[in-house]
């Protein structure tokens, strides 16, 4: 069995222990709490919709993550964990979950040409002929 020769240097938070350079100069049990911490403040962030997306249903979105509701915005029927969230931004139920059944003001259209328009880059043809 073949032995490592790695220079031992003591962990950077000062706990005592041996550290390596792997692990940014931390033992094992500072490395995980080092991660346990990054996770932690990542969870936390709060995804943002930027104010110039190119959805004109982002606006919506966002409203609608302000307004927690559990009724449906037609018939004011209590939807609960069954409500439907449609693309204008209202909470309904089954009945209304129709974009004909609300009056959606909501432009499938536009928005799915948007998409397309993103997915899909202008294709060309070679300008010469003769090549295959």
């Amino acid at each position: 069995m073949a032995t490592m020769n790695r220079p031992l240097t003591l962990c950077a938070k000062g706990c005592g222990r041996n550290g390596w350079a792997e692990t940014k100069n931390l033992c094992s049990w500072c490395y995980f709490e080092s991660i346990k911490e990054d996770y932690d403040k990542s969870k936390d962030k709060i995804i943002t919709v930027p104010e110039g997306s190119p959805f004109p249903f982002a606006a919506a979105y966002r409203e609608s993550l302000k307004l927690k509701s559990n009724r449906c915005q037609c018939c004011n029927k209590k939807v609960g964990l069954t409500g439907f969230w449609c693309h204008c931004g209202k909470v309904l139920c089954g009945l209304h979950r129709y974009p004909i059944e609300h009056s959606c003001a909501f432009d499938f259209k536009t928005a799915d040409r948007l998409v397309l328009a993103k997915q899909n880059p202008l294709l060309k043809p070679d300008k010469l002929d003769t090549r295959i």
